[in-house]
């Protein structure tokens, strides 16, 4: 019946949505698009939870949301385009200390962790512990440019310039799991203004490995507000890592692939990344905030129909949000099985904390399992259940997701 209430309040709003974008490789190098002309990529999500029990409310309640993007751009047959990408992003409800901004940075409670950095703590407190714990439908969506860039593309070479995601670990569309793509998204660098490059080389059997270099800072231009539920404009004023309307901030990232071997075919599906970053100080943020990541990947094909997918990843993050007092790790593991259109999977988070502050030290646990079915017309349906404890904090919710992914 819970499933079901989920299902319902999803697919009333799934009919309604009209916008938005996700590719499963969200880089910043469009060579793959091949022909000269518009395309696009549409990929639209409702999902319903219901919240069965948690530190923070007294009763059950239900709310759904939307998270969607579309992905639009044009190009030339001299290899230059252009790329956009709008976003619809709607939240659950609850303590999600990720640092979901405007820049995607992380944020602690203290400091007014929300999708509006303008916020207070008493408009963060409403807003992540509802008053009144009553069904939620799809409030509080904004619609937003979350990238705008141009592209120069050859076989082994790319270049962009704009708005933009700097690269350091996994690209969160490729963890399989119902929510541990959102919790990856939340701590990733996100909506920077800046410019990179991306070099390729095929080894053969060794393997097709890319680096990518990018240098940015945060974006405080008009791009930075949305619409729908306004965010606010970012300014240099707010703080916040990488705001320093300079370049001295920046990423790198390698990666590898396609590996092969007569002998051994393990290999042939591995796969990894490692990746750094440093955010430069800036006001509110006294330190520079460093980033390093490393994550392997495995593919495993057991027969025709049935293939196993394993993603696992450490993301340290020291001086979090600019703070000397603050370091964080992410350790991710997230698994799934593909059966011809059926999967299941299960992920798993741990957040370790080592702060000065007690209330900033505590460890979080994500768990969360899932399955559904995947229609031949670009059309999915999964159901999951997630428990976490997070700040402290215990939640404990299912929830049901419908997909829709459209390419043209």
């Amino acid at each position: 019946m819970i499933i079901q209430r989920s299902l319902l309040a999803a697919a009333a709003y799934f009919g309604l949505s009209s916008f938005v974008y996700a590719q499963d490789s969200h880089g910043h190098d469009h060579h793959g698009h091949g022909g000269v002309g518009f395309y696009g990529h549409l990929d639209l999500q409702v999902q319903g939870d219901t919240h069965l029990d948690g530190d923070w409310f007294d009763k059950r309640f239900s709310e759904s949301y939307s998270h969607s993007h579309l992905e639009l751009g044009y190009r030339t047959r001299s290899g230059f385009s252009i790329n956009a990408n709008i976003k619809l992003e709607g939240e659950a409800s609850g303590h999600d200390h990720h640092g979901h901004g405007h820049g995607g940075e992380e944020h602690d409670e203290d400091e007014h962790l929300d999708e509006d950095e303008h916020h207070d703590e008493d408009e963060h407190a409403e807003e992540g512990h509802p008053a009144d714990k009553d069904d939620k439908f799809f409030e509080d969506h904004p619609i937003f440019i979350a990238a705008v860039t141009l592209n120069y593309d050859t076989e082994n070479f790319s270049a962009y310039a704009g708005k933009f995601n700097p690269v350091v670990g996994v690209d969160y569309h490729s963890f399989p799991g119902m929510y541990i793509s959102t919790l990856v998204e939340h701590y990733a660098i996100r909506e920077r203004i800046g410019a990179g490059f991306k070099v390729r080389h095929d080894l053969e059997d060794f393997g097709k490995h890319s680096l990518e270099v990018s240098s940015f800072m945060a974006d405080t231009t008009f791009l930075s507000d949305s619409v729908l539920r306004q965010r606010g404009n970012t300014s240099k004023e707010d703080g916040g890592p990488s705001n320093t309307q300079r370049f001295n901030s920046y990423a790198i990232s390698l990666e590898g692939s396609n590996f092969y071997s007569l002998t051994n075919n393990i290999v042939e599906g591995l796969s990894y990344r490692i990746g750094h970053a440093v955010q430069a100080a800036a006001e509110k943020s006294p330190r520079d905030e460093i980033r390093y990541s490393v994550s392997v990947g495995y593919k495993y094909i057991f027969t025709r129909d049935l293939n196993g997918r394993l993603i696992t990843e450490h993301m340290a993050i020291n001086n979090l949000n600019g703070e000397s007092s603050h370091d964080r790790s992410y350790n991710n593991l997230a698994l799934r099985f593909n059966y011809k259109n059926w999967f299941a999977g299960a992920a798993y988070t741990l957040i370790d904390n080592e702060a000065d502050e007690e209330k900033e030290n505590h460890d979080g646990h994500v768990f969360e399992t899932s399955a559904g079915y995947n229609f031949p017309f670009g059309l999915s349906v999964e159901v999951g259940y997630k428990r976490s404890d997070e700040e402290n904090e215990e939640k404990e919710l299912l929830g049901s997701l419908l997909k829709y992914s459209y390419s043209f």
